[in-house]
């Protein structure tokens, strides 16, 4: 198969109770962002769909082959890719296929949902950029080796590769950078993002150096911190918190980078801060999730995590869910800093908790057939008031 080729292996369902299910839980994200927009930073937001225990199994889809990275979901629909190259869109609400797309190569890291479309790379350095519906919109073949997110705003794709180069694609054209980076003193890795934060966009490097870029491609600031930064950093209103492989987390300006504060860690971050008001949560690498007050970096809390994997926090109105390697799924109540409970899934999960459409989705893998399916949790949701909502500042 050529680097160029995309296939036409798509598949549909046209099953008209998975469209009335669509409908219906694209209604309910709907619902879920106008109350989220709508309600102002000062007035108590409130989560139609509270998540509380005890949890339960509200179905399951078998997933054919290994998952690849960590799915996506929004609009009622979960993304995920296993290593095959396959690519498979699932309604939430029925537990069927809506659409199936097949990559040109294997697959290693998950797909990204950016404005309207899904990007997917290939281990081969093949880029695809599909609609909503599954149909590319762009194929096109990266030079260099990609390390970081390969993410899209704007009808531009954002990325940045092992040997330094920061570069964005215009996808009408995909033919000529909409404009590329590089640092003329440095060659180092470019390891994290691209976040966007306001009209900047922002990379983290090997050497310790966090660049924003204005919408033109201009270099606004640059930040040097102690330690190569991995995770992607967190923006919320003016404020950027990451952290860095020598276990310091920081709180920087956006507008100019400037520090406001830094804070040693015992574990390095493993993903981005889920942010509350005034509270900020990070997964770390010694199997720990650490409360951060965002004011001044103090440690108020920390929930320790039976596992030394620890994949990325997601939020599920006002609880931060928390998993790892193992079977448990940990809710805690971030506004509160108060260790809600458990759920103990029936394998180990291979990838972090999802949140959408009053639904928890696990990937789970069974301990004797290694057999690995999502699994849809609910719980029954009373409408509650809710103190503060979470924000994860890193792709959405």
């Amino acid at each position: 198969m050529s680097l160029g080729y995309v296939s036409p292996f798509l598949v549909y369902n046209s099953d008209r109770t998975m469209d009335r299910s669509r409908r219906v839980a694209v209604l309910a994200a709907a619902v879920l962002a106008v109350t989220a927009c709508s309600a102002t930073a000062d007035r108590p937001l409130v989560d139609p769909f509270r998540l509380a225990l005890p949890l339960v199994e509200a179905g399951s889809f078998e997933i054919d082959g290994q998952v690849a990275g960590r799915p996506a979901a929004r609009d009622g629909i979960v993304y995920h890719a296993t290593r095959d190259g396959s690519l498979t869109a699932v309604v939430v609400r029925s537990q069927s296929v809506l659409w199936r797309f097949r990559a040109g190569h294997t697959l290693s890291r998950g797909p990204e949902l950016g404005e309207g479309r899904v990007v997917l790379l290939d281990d081969s350095g093949a880029l695809y950029v599909l609609g909503r519906d599954g149909v590319p919109v762009l194929t096109k073949q990266i030079e260099g080796k990609v390390t970081t997110a390969v993410r899209e705003k704007e009808g531009r794709v954002y990325f940045g590769t092992a040997d330094g180069a920061i570069a964005t694609l215009d996808i009408a054209s995909g033919r000529t950078p909409a404009w590329d980076f590089r640092d003329p003193s440095s060659d180092a890795a470019v390891t994290a993002g691209p976040v966007f934060a306001g009209d900047l966009v922002l990379f983290g490097r090997s050497d310790g150096k966090l660049l924003a870029f204005g919408p033109s491609g201009e270099l606004v600031w640059q930040r040097q911190v102690e330690g190569a930064i991995r995770a992607d950093p967190a923006f919320d209103r003016g404020r950027i918190f990451f952290g860095t492989e020598d276990r310091v987390f920081y709180r920087l300006k956006a507008s100019n980078g400037r520090k406001i504060w830094s804070r040693r860690l015992q574990g390095a971050p493993l993903g981005p801060a889920l942010i509350s008001r005034g509270k900020l949560a990070v997964p770390a690498s010694n199997s720990v999730v650490y409360v951060l007050a965002a004011r001044g970096g103090s440690i108020l809390s920390w929930q320790a995590v039976a596992s030394r994997i620890v994949y990325g926090l997601c939020s599920a109105g006002s609880v931060i869910l928390i998993s790892s390697a193992g079977p448990d799924l940990l809710l805690l109540d971030l506004p509160s800093g108060e260790t809600l409970g458990k759920y103990v899934a029936s394998g180990a999960l291979v990838a972090g908790a999802l949140w959408d459409s009053s639904r928890v989705v696990l990937v789970e893998e069974d301990p004797v057939t290694g057999r690995q399916r999502l699994a849809f949790l609910g719980s029954r949701t009373v409408p509650a008031p809710v103190t503060a909502k979470i924000r994860a500042g890193s792709t959405k």
